[in-house]
Order: C-alpha cells, then sequence, then structure tokens
C-alpha cells in the first residue's frame, strides 16, 4: 500500500543527521589536516547535492514509483558512507603543500572531494525525492527538513561536549541506517533487534578508529621524538586536546628566553589542540625560586614598572603567563580562558603537577573569550596581558592567517585601554619575525587606536626584542624618564634590545640581537610620522592595523608585492 503522507519525522531526522555530519566534517578536517581546509566541507556538500539534482531531474519518474525503498536505501546508504568515507580519505596519501610541484596530490585532492562528496549525494536525494513524491505537501516537507537541519546543527556541538568526534561520526552513521531500516520496517521485534545490534556498534565501534593526523602537524612529530607518549586526550567543539609527556627529550618551552638566563624550566608537559601547539603545563611545587627562569623573557617587563600589581591575563591557557604573574608577586590575577576543557586539564587532572595553580587565592579564574570578558568587566586593572598562545610554526607558515582573532583589532585595543587604571600597562609579546611584520602591525594598530581617542601615541608606547620575541607596552598615561631607565636597566641585564621609546636615538637600537638594520625601531618611527599611511602601503607586508570587520591579524600579505 502506497503512503498518502510524506514521512515528516524521518525527513527530519535525516535533514539533522546531515547537518550534524556537516558541522561534524569541519571539526574533523581540523584535526587531520589545519583549520583552513576545513571550509572546503561546504563545497563537499554543495556538490552532493548539485549532484543529486542532477540525477533525480533524470530519473524521477521511475524513483517516484519506489519511493519508500529509495528513501529507506539512501538514509542507509547516506549511514553507512559517512563513516567509511571519511575512513577512506584518511587513507590517500595527501599532502597539501605538495600541490604547488605533485600533480599526483591533485588527483588525490579530486578523490577526496568525490569521495567525501558521496554521503551529501544519498542524503540529498532522499530528501529530495521526498519533494518529487509529495508536491502538495512541499511546505510540510520544507519545513521538517528546516526544523531537522536547525537540531542537527545545534545537537552536533551538544554531542561534541560529550563525546569523541570519532564517536560522534559513528554515532550520526548508526542514526541515518536506522531511520532508513525503520521507515521500511516497522515490526515491534525487528526494531527491537535493531536497535541492540545498532547500539552495540556506536559503543564498540569507536574504539577501533583513529585519527591518521598530517604527519607535518606538531604532534605528529613530537610522538615522534624517542620516549613521548600520549597520556590523555579531552575534546569539545573547540578542539581536541592531546596531553603528551615527552622524558627523554623534554620541552623546554620559554619563549624568547635571554641568552643570560641561568636557569632552565622545570619539567613541563605539551598539550597540542588539533595536533598543533604545544601549549604548556609546566610543574610548580610551590618553590618560586624554581620559575626564576620567567623574569628573562621579554613579557615580565610590565611588572619590572609596575609593582605587585593586579593583573588581567587573557588566553590563561596552560597557566604559563599566570605563573609569570605569580612569580612576580602580582596582588591579584584575573585569568581568562575560553576552552573549558583546557581549565579542567590545568584544574583537575593535572593540579597537582601545577601546584593546584587555578586554585591560588591571589588568582580567580573566568570561562570567557577575551573581548567578552572585556566588554563584560566593569574592573580596572594595573597590568593587562595578552597571553601568547599561537604556535610559531603555524603562525610563521601562514597557517593561522584566515582565523579570526578579535583581540588583535584596533576596536579591542581601545576598549582593553579602558580597563586600565592611570599610569597602567596593556602588554602584549609576540613572536618575532623578519622581516617585521607581526611587531610592527600590531605597534601600527596601537598607534591607530590610541590616536582615535585623542591620546599621544609617541609618549605612551615602548616596544622591546629579544632573539625571538618582541613585547609592545601601551600605557594609560606617559612613560617617564624612570619609566625608561627601568626599561633600559631591564634590557641591558638580560641582552633585550629597545626597539622604540619616546625619546630614543638610533643609537640606542638594535645592540645586542643586532640585525643588518634596526627595522623594528625604523619601523616604529615610520608608523608614528604623518606618512605613517603611506609608509603602509609601501610596505613589503601588509601591516594596516586589523579591524572587528577585518579580522585577520595574520595576513601578511601585500598584492603589490606577491609577484615578487
Amino acid at each position: 500500500m502506497k503512503k498518502t503522507a510524506p514521512p515528516l519525522l524521518a525527513i527530519a531526522l535525516l535533514s539533522a543527521a546531515a547537518l550534524a555530519y556537516q558541522v561534524l566534517l569541519l571539526r574533523l578536517f581540523a584535526i587531520v589536516q589545519w583549520q583552513h581546509f576545513a571550509a572546503m566541507i561546504i563545497s563537499l556538500a554543495l556538490l552532493g547535492y548539485a549532484a543529486s539534482g542532477t540525477f533525480l531531474v533524470l530519473s524521477r519518474r521511475w524513483l517516484e514509483g519506489h519511493f519508500n525503498v529509495l528513501f529507506s536505501a539512501n538514509a542507509i546508504l547516506f549511514g553507512l558512507s559517512a563513516t567509511a568515507c571519511f575512513l577512506l580519505v584518511q587513507q590517500l596519501p595527501f599532502n597539501p603543500p605538495q600541490l604547488l610541484w605533485d600533480a599526483d596530490q591533485s588527483l588525490y585532492l579530486a578523490l577526496m572531494y568525490l569521495c567525501l562528496a558521496l554521503p551529501f549525494f544519498f542524503v540529498a536525494n532522499g530528501i529530495g525525492l521526498s519533494f518529487y513524491r509529495f508536491r502538495k505537501a512541499s511546505g510540510k516537507i520544507y519545513s521538517a527538513d528546516l526544523v531537522g537541519a536547525g537540531i542537527g546543527a545545534i545537537g552536533v556541538l551538544v554531542l561534541l561536549l560529550l563525546f569523541p568526534p570519532l564517536s560522534v561520526l559513528v554515532y550520526l552513521s548508526v542514526l541515518a541506517i536506522l531511520i532508513g531500516l525503520l521507515n521500511l520496517w516497522r515490526n515491534l521485534w525487528f526494531v527491537s533487534i535493531t536497535l541492540v545490534l545498532l547500539t552495540g556498534s556506536a559503543i564498540f565501534l569507536p574504539a577501533h578508529l583513529h585519527f591518521q593526523i598530517s604527519p607535518y602537524k606538531s604532534l605528529s612529530q613530537t610522538l615522534q621524538i624517542r620516549g613521548s607518549k600520549q597520556l590523555q586526550q579531552a575534546s569539545s567543539p573547540l578542539g581536541l586536546l592531546s596531553v603528551v609527556a615527552s622524558p627523554q627529550v623534554p620541552f623546554r618551552y620559554a619563549p624568547g628566553l635571554s641568552l643570560n638566563a641561568s636557569q632552565e624550566p622545570p619539567p613541563q608537559l605539551g598539550i597540542f589542540n588539533d595536533g598543533e601547539g604545544p601549549i604548556i603545563l609546566t610543574q610548580y611545587q610551590g618553590k618560586p625560586e624554581t620559575l626564576a627562569y620567567l623574569d628573562y623573557l621579554t613579557s615580565a617587563l610590565p611588572y619590572h614598572l609596575r609593582q605587585q600589581p593586579k593583573v588581567l591575563i587573557l588566553g590563561a591557557g596552560g597557566g604559563h603567563d599566570v605563573l609569570q604573574a605569580v612569580y612576580h608577586q602580582a596582588s591579584a590575577i584575573d585569568a581568562v580562558e575560553a576552552n573549558p576543557q583546557l581549565i579542567q586539564l590545568v584544574k583537575d587532572d593535572y593540579g597537582d603537577f601545577t601546584g593546584q595553580l587555578y586554585q591560588r587565592p591571589e588568582v580567580q579564574l573566568y570561562l570567557s573569550s577575551g573581548r567578552n570578558f572585556i566588554q563584560a568587566t566593569q574592573a580596572h586593572y594595573d597590568v593587562i596581558q595578552l597571553a601568547l598562545v599561537d604556535d610559531f610554526g603555524v603562525a610563521n607558515a601562514g597557517l593561522s592567517a584566515l582565523n579570526e582573532n578579535y583581540l588583535y583589532t584596533q576596536e579591542a585595543l581601545a576598549q582593553l585601554l579602558t580597563r586600565l587604571k592611570p599610569d597602567a600597562l596593556l602588554s602584549i609579546t609576540r613572536w618575532l619575525k623578519l622581516p617585521p611584520r607581526d611587531a610592527l602591525k600590531l605597534f601600527a594598530t596601537a598607534v591607530m587606536a590610541l590616536q582615535q581617542q585623542g591620546q599621544q601615541a609617541d609618549l605612551q608606547l615602548l616596544l622591546i626584542r629579544g632573539w625571538h620575541t618582541t613585547t609592545l607596552l601601551i600605557k594609560n598615561g606617559l612613560f617617564t624618564s624612570q619609566d625608561i631607565q627601568t626599561v633600559k636597566d631591564f634590557c641591558a641585564e638580560r641582552s633585550f634590545d629597545i626597539a622604540y621609546y619616546p625619546g630614543i636615538s638610533v643609537q640606542e637600537t638594535n645592540q645586542y640581537n643586532m640585525l643588518q638594520q634596526p627595522y623594528f625601531y625604523q619601523g616604529a618611527m615610520a608608523l608614528l610620522s604623518p606618512q605613517a599611511r603611506q609608509w603602509q602601503q609601501a610596505y613589503k607586508y601588509a601591516i594596516t592595523p586589523a579591524s572587528d570587520n577585518q579580522p585577520y591579524f595574520l595576513i601578511f600579505s601585500n598584492g603589490v608585492y606577491c609577484r615578487n
């Protein structure tokens, strides 16, 4: 007997599974490749849906007569192919950088597209065929499709909070297969047996599935070091966190550590987010002297200008910057971190290792993004520290160029300045790159933020550099001669170079980590000059300040010089 009404519940559930699968693929590709490759999932879905539309147009008359069987078959095929195609694609020796010179990589990319478009082809067949078969109920079908899609897009985020990504992949496959089978047979015994079998598969199958993460990611390379091992994984929609120990070749994370430092860091663990990093957990047993190396980083400068400050740290991560504030006897530390799984690792799972860092009386932890916290808080601080959270290799290779960052825009700096007490400091540390990029773009952004508020940028900025990092200070007030002398003493003791302070001369720059020219000083002076805009446009890299409308701080390509 033919159905006279469309299977609205089945359509809604199938649409939910399809949208959840699409969102899940974004997460999966961010893990196995890099974040920007996840964007191709949208084109994959469109390719599958477009191919399905062509197929249905050419064969709809025959298909309409077998709707019930074909709808169920497409749902089952979607479920089977969703997991199978992703696992198959992981076996392809696809290496994105080789696309520039290896023709085989283009073939692998094409195979990846065709394979991953297949599940979307099947799910589009089922939903599209419903529109053909039940034309008069197209409004109801469309409503069911949209409601299901909304539930799927939200539901997959909930699932990713509860389960690892590969488990969620299997659950979605099981859901689609169950939809297809129950649409064909509704016998109570069949339903019961089917549920038992599929539930068993959903429980036991994920344990046998593994990621084939790109061998060029930091996690893959770290695990090849003798003695290194993965201790734990924690997953959320924000990333897959992997905790790694490397006792034989230990982690030594101290970005830009002065060559004059006589002490090395304590034992550390690495946390890799989607295979990149590491974010560092540093062992602390309550002995401040073991943290003395933290005073030999460029980021320690604000603590020499403000004694026992009230500090705000945006991007607390594994607690590196919090430890630095603890070592310098900050009176109060507000630490802000957006990833709840990372907080749990530091606070609970490795709380003994980190000396219960986030439970110290002077430390107050907040789960929030940095920008949201700044907009919500009414507190004022002596020092605001923007943590150095991105990996040098990823940032230097341009792999984070398309990532939005709303903390490095001119609007964000303007808001941060409003949270400073009089004469307080905003401190931002970045990796040092040559020719200069990050440091000058950040300096230009700070100049713009101060000038828009009618302040004196040339008297409120200070820039120093080590051999691997730069630190920019923005003062809510004017730097005094005493401040400048403190900075000179700090840099001389650590062999750091001063790139800019109010009244600096070129002879005072480029003294320790010597470059062919005092590039950072030259850039700072140019950005403070009346010809700043013309100089920015002529510079080899794009260092125009990022804005909330274009929050891509790490895009440095300048069209004028792209051909060179």
